[in-house]
């Protein structure tokens, strides 16, 4: 028998983001938990037909926008979805204020945050963010970290390629420590103003060397077994990996296209 739990889910503004959350808020649902989602404006209406229960944040930056649409507008403008190397991708991470602009967010959407809690008291909170709020991560409810990306970006292991690479498991450990001495900095941005805005409220600042720290009850993460970095390094204390966070729905039949299914076999292979 289950106890009934209210649990909160803490998206960033990502649609990747938001279907890996529903992924596992359904299996929840399905358990009998009450889920409440705590989202922005663009994404209203979305949740609700999934049978849990929408909480919006408003504000004017993302009236009237479609679902991750402002961030897939920086993306493409940054350059980082461009055929550039792994390498120069970092560099042009780092030279964005992506991160400064998730806390600022995140520090606007504070008062609205408090008023849901205080509306639906979750025993649980459920983030997949780069940042955390302090109202989630330091109150007297556990948390659970859920990651929707590569394991890389958020389990550092010497054994491994560093996140973002792209660099083989088998590849040249030189080109990693390259790889890690530029990217140690990437989160240095979102740091700074996290941890002004922690010093202000009067909670400890983040000292790790990346973004949300793990969470001391539960991290998740998704990513297929066969694909997973196992072999080089053991799962961490307190993370649990699933094969993918997928959405129930509609099945639909899949069939190999014609220009593809009709290919000279001789020529080309077929990679799924």
């Amino acid at each position: 028998m289950y106890i009934k739990l209210t649990i909160l889910f803490a998206p960033m503004d990502g649609v990747g983001h938001v279907n890996a959350c529903i992924g596992l808020a359904e299996v929840l649902l399905s358990r009998g938990h009450k889920v409440v989602f705590a989202i922005d404006q663009p994404f209203a209406g979305k949740l609700s037909p999934f049978g849990f229960i929408e909480e919006t944040f408003t504000s004017e930056e993302t009236n009237g926008q479609k679902p991750g649409e402002n961030g897939a507008k920086h993306l493409l403008a940054s350059g980082l979805l461009s055929d550039v190397t792994s390498y120069k991708s970092a560099e042009i991470m780092q030279s964005l204020p992506f991160f400064e602009i998730i806390v600022n967010k995140m520090r606007a959407n504070e008062p609205q945050l408090k008023a849901i809690i205080a509306k639906h008291n979750p025993d649980v909170y459920i983030i997949d963010d780069f940042a955390a709020s302090p109202t989630l991560i330091h109150s007297t409810k556990p948390w659970v970290f859920l990651f929707s990306g590569n394991p890389l970006f958020v389990i550092n292991d010497e054994r491994t390629p560093p996140g973002t690479s792209g660099y083989h498991s088998n590849g040249d450990q030189k080109e990693w420590q390259i790889f890690r001495e530029l990217s140690k900095d990437m989160f240095k941005k979102l740091n700074i103003k996290y941890n002004e805005w922690m010093k202000e409220e009067g909670y400890p600042i983040n000292t790790e060397n990346k973004g949300i720290s793990d969470s001391p009850y539960l991290n998740i993460y998704g990513y297929p077994e066969e694909l997973d970095y196992l072999d080089l390094r053991p799962l961490p204390e307190k993370w649990l990996r699933v094969d993918a966070f997928m959405r129930r729905g509609e099945k639909q039949e899949f069939k190999i296209p014609d220009k593809f299914r009709d290919r000279d076999i001789e020529k080309s292979k077929l990679i799924y």
